[in-house]
């Protein structure tokens, strides 16, 4: 479904904060659902449905389950992935570093830790959608040599939690710590967004999984990750796919940018 046509029109006074709960809820779910639409079309694209056919049931509840609940459960192809590679061999792929440029950032020590100044990022405040809130900062000065993300800049976690990518909206001035890697496309053949979605399937993840032996990972190297194999799809199929990442996003967004508001107005209210 398509969000312009369904969300409930703005009012252009401030409703109680309750009665925003519902805009809320809707935004959310359609965010989920636009996002899970993107992953399911790259599956499909890259054919990892095809190489369920051993396991028709499987793929019939996966997509049934989809069509209703816009879920994709990992249980539906947790038992599969051992054929990835071999799919994947079947797409036109190549290299992650003969997509990108792979920089490293700086780890400072918590010695340079401030109140104020420059952001400083960890992998903690990395997730898939976004850059959390951090509370510490690092000299403007000290540090004003250190590579900042840019707009299309994806970010990639390679210690503690691994795999998680995030592509940066626009420039910003923060530094990130050198556990997460700045990765800047270098290759048409592959939009942002696309990638960022490629590097937070199950695509790489198993391969990350392979490169640590089948045990749980803390440390993806650098030269491990520049070999990952990354499959290119059709550059319209990736901008449909792109689209629907932007949707999903824009509706995070704007329930964010809502809650916000309604917690500003009742503490305006209270005060």
């Amino acid at each position: 479904p398509a969000a312009s046509s369904q969300q409930p029109a703005a009012s252009s006074q401030q409703p109680a904060a309750s009665s925003q709960q519902p805009l809320i809820v809707y935004y959310n779910e359609q965010a989920s659902y636009y996002i899970n639409l993107a992953i399911f079309r790259l599956y499909e694209e890259i054919g990892l449905f095809d190489n369920l056919k051993s396991a028709n049931y499987t793929v019939k509840n996966l997509k049934d389950t989809f069509a209703v609940s816009g879920r994709l459960d990992s249980e539906y192809y947790q038992e599969k992935y051992d054929r990835l590679f071999e799919k994947l061999s079947d797409n036109n792929c190549d290299k992650l570093s003969n997509l990108v440029t792979i920089k490293k950032s700086i780890e400072p020590g918590s010695e340079s830790y401030q109140t104020k100044g420059t952001p400083f990022i960890r992998v903690q405040d990395l997730t898939k959608f976004g850059l959390t809130d951090t509370n510490i900062y690092l000299s403007e000065n000290e540090f004003k040599d250190c590579i900042r993300p840019k707009k299309d800049t994806i970010l990639l976690s390679k210690d503690g939690t691994v795999g998680i990518a995030y592509k940066m909206n626009k420039s910003e001035d923060i530094i990130t710590s050198s556990a997460i890697l700045h990765l800047d496309v270098k290759d048409k053949r592959v939009l942002p967004d696309y990638l960022a979605l490629v590097l937070n399937s199950v695509a790489v993840k198993m391969q990350a999984e392979k490169d640590a032996g089948g045990s749980i990972i803390n440390h993806w190297k650098k030269s491990e990750i520049e070999n990952v194999i990354i499959p290119i799809i059709a550059k319209e199929k990736q901008e449909q796919i792109s689209k629907l990442l932007i949707e999903s996003e824009t509706l995070r967004n704007e329930s964010k940018s809502i809650l916000e508001k309604a917690v500003k107005s009742v503490e305006a209210a209270i005060g």
